[in-house]
């Protein structure tokens, strides 16, 4: 344990044991925040805490409430209350808590009935006589339902099947998901699926997942099929609904063993969906015996081949099953096979059996490479994954014809794993020459990613998203503009498109003066400075003009250079009151004059003293009667929370 973690939980500690009960209730809720934060995959930093915790939570719970210090003892409790917590909690409980300390202790009180051999008779009385008392809001009746779900008692299931009964929707749903729990299914079946056949279709989530229960786990390929033999069809309800496990077991094998590829199919598909075999077995364990043999038999079924069930062998074996030997079978499979679902999950396959081989096969490594060149196929994306995961900058060579003679959509996947493993250092010439025969768009999207963007470097702009400039150099200046880095030759490609008369060139060039992840990004707040002067100069004179034609910008329409000119004026705009005061007077449009009120408000707000020039040019705009009134009383307004104290004396 580091020093810093040593001190952070001796700080910790001594919150906990502060006489002052909001201090111990603020620990108690970072306890809580960092508990929930570990669902993100991080540990708790305060568990090794974990017993004074529980000791201050109770503390505070036999102590009067002050603020809502009995809800975050209830909540650290929740996560740590033991057997012994019970009767706490029951007091809690018969002492009619408000809605959030009441909802907070049936979670503790369902975690302190878990903990014990046997259930606190007082806590289980209590919540069960909520359940049932029809004065509670059905809320609060779910929530004493909900502290139940963790006990496995003959007694518990007898209560929650009469409340099955209950004339309330939402009961008979949340006692019904109790019962459709794969072992108490098989006693219940019946009874939840009458409960679920007279819901209404609107009966919220847990009720479709109740259905699916009912239904069963047909397969994961063979939704719509079942296997001819009427004794194959009873041995696939038998491992959908089994009365026990031996039966269960032996309904697979079953299934595993037979010629028919419907049924193998279907078996595989159970041994390796966490939704199958094991999800339904009282011993999940038993299961394993049997992965010799489907290993196995899913070979069996490539060499044979048993198409169709080809797609549910592969998908048994995997990554997580395949071995170096498999290198031949797969081959195969990509030779003969006609079906892209196959083709993917061979090629997937492919991919353990690269990442295990000593000596890589490179015959296997060529029949992908030749999957990613063949347009017929829907499996090129899983290949050019494969080798570009596996191979790394081996797989240039492969990646790079596809990029040169594959569909459009195969180059965006060619190039977007290209990347990932550096090329643009190796093979950029080749990267941008196929980015640039796309256009403005990308013909596919690998994983959200634009590849063009990958490429050539982002952003494009903000506002000028897409628009590609006709003028070659005009195109060579903004190509350099996304390049990761600011050097003398980037702040020439930037004056070459704010001296340029192409409006969009300089709308582009002034977003990447004012974006942060533009010039700020790549050189620092300093690399704004080399063309502040121009970017002024073009600040002035596109919002002192009235807003372009109509059609000018696809996506902005004619306010788009004023939006741009805007943003960097808000970059600025603390610095340059005058440029400030001229917009305000004379903008190109009441939109402009209205943005430039905003950044007046914000400069005020922070500065310490007020530009003189910028008060009497508000005092204009409040008495200026060919404003619209709207911009009057903004005007007055901003006015009123200048630094001048004398500012609006004369203003009406």
């Amino acid at each position: 344990m580091s020093d810093d973690e040593k001190s952070r939980l001796g700080e910790f500690g001594a919150r906990l044991e502060s006489e002052d009960i909001d201090v111990v209730r603020e620990a108690l809720d970072d306890y809580q925040q960092a508990q929930a934060d570990t669902r993100w995959g991080v540990d708790n930093p305060y568990w090794p805490l974990d017993n004074e915790v529980r000791f201050a939570a109770r503390d505070l719970l036999g102590r009067p409430p002050s603020g809502n210090s009995h809800e975050s003892a209830l909540v650290a409790l929740w996560h740590l209350a033991e057997e012994g917590d019970a009767d706490l909690i029951a007091d809690v409980l018969e002492g009619a808590p408000d809605a959030g300390a009441r909802q907070t202790a049936l979670l503790a009180a369902g975690t302190a009935l878990a903990e014990g051999e046997e259930p606190n008779r007082r806590l289980l009385a209590l919540i069960t006589a909520m359940v049932l008392d029809e004065s509670l809001d059905v809320e609060d009746r779910k929530d004493a339902l909900y502290a139940l779900d963790d006990l496995d008692l003959p007694e518990v299931e007898d209560f929650i099947v009469r409340v099955s009964e209950s004339p309330e929707l939402e009961l008979q749903v949340y006692a019904a998901r109790y019962l459709a729990a794969p072992l108490r299914l098989r006693v219940h079946r019946d009874r939840v699926g009458r409960l679920a056949k007279s819901w209404p279709e609107d009966a919220g989530g847990v009720a479709k997942l109740i259905h699916e229960a009912v239904e069963g786990f047909h397969s994961t390929y063979w939704k719509d099929t079942a296997p001819d033999d009427p004794a194959l069809r009873e041995a696939h309800d038998e491992l959908r609904f089994p009365p026990g496990d031996e039966g269960c077991l032996r309904a697979f094998a079953t299934l595993l063993r037979s010629e028919d590829p419907t049924a193998v199919g279907i078996a595989l598909d159970h041994y390796e969906s966490w939704k199958g075999l094991r999800h339904v077995l009282e011993d999940e364990e038993r299961a394993d015996a049997y992965l010799p043999e489907v290993l196995a038999r899913a070979r069996e079924v490539l060499r044979r081949p048993m198409s169709p069930a080809e797609v549910s062998a592969l998908n048994m074996i995997g990554t997580q099953h395949a071995e170096p030997g498999d290198a031949g079978l797969l081959r195969d499979v990509l030779t003969r096979t006609d079906s892209d679902a196959v083709r993917a999950k061979a090629a997937w396959t492919a991919g353990g059996v690269l990442d295990k081989a000593e000596v890589r096969d490179e015959k296997l490594v060529a029949a992908l490479g030749d999957l990613i060149l063949d347009a017929s196929t829907g499996a090129t994306e899983t290949a050019i994954r494969v080798l570009a995961d596996r191979l790394g900058t081996d797989a240039d060579g492969i990646l790079l014809r596809a990029l040169r003679e594959g569909e459009p959509k195969v180059q965006a996947y060619a190039a977007y794993y290209l990347v990932q493993t550096g090329a643009l250092d190796r093979h950029r010439a080749v990267l941008e020459e196929v980015a640039e025969s796309w256009g403005v768009r990308p013909p596919q999207r690998p994983w959200g990613q634009d590849p063009i963007d990958l490429i050539f470097g982002s952003p494009h702009s903000v506002h000028w998203e897409g628009h590609r400039l006709a003028d070659p150099k005009l195109y060579r200046a903004h190509k350099r503009l996304r390049a990761p880095t600011a050097d003398a030759s980037y702040h020439q490609a930037m004056r070459t498109l704010l001296e340029s008369d192409d409006r969009a060139a300089v709308g582009i060039a002034l977003d990447h003066w004012w974006c942060p992840d533009g010039a700020v990004k790549r050189g620092g707040e300093e690399a704004r400075a080399p063309e502040r002067v121009l970017v002024l100069e073009h600040i002035r004179e596109t919002l002192l003009r009235p807003p372009s034609p109509a059609d000018f910008n696809s996506a902005y329409g004619p306010e788009a250079m004023h939006l741009t000119a805007l943003s960097a004026l808000d970059v600025v705009a603390s610095e340059e009151p005058s440029l400030l005061a001229d917009i305000v007077q004379a903008p190109g449009s009441d939109y402009v004059r209205g943005r430039a009120l905003d950044a007046v408000e914000t400069v005020f707000k922070d500065a310490q003293e007020t530009d003189l020039r910028l008060v009497e040019t508000l005092g204009n705009v409040a008495r200026d009667e060919n404003v619209p009134l709207d911009d009057r009383v903004r005007a007055r307004d901003v006015l009123a929370e200048s630094a001048v104290t004398n500012a609006v004396e004369d203003t009406p």
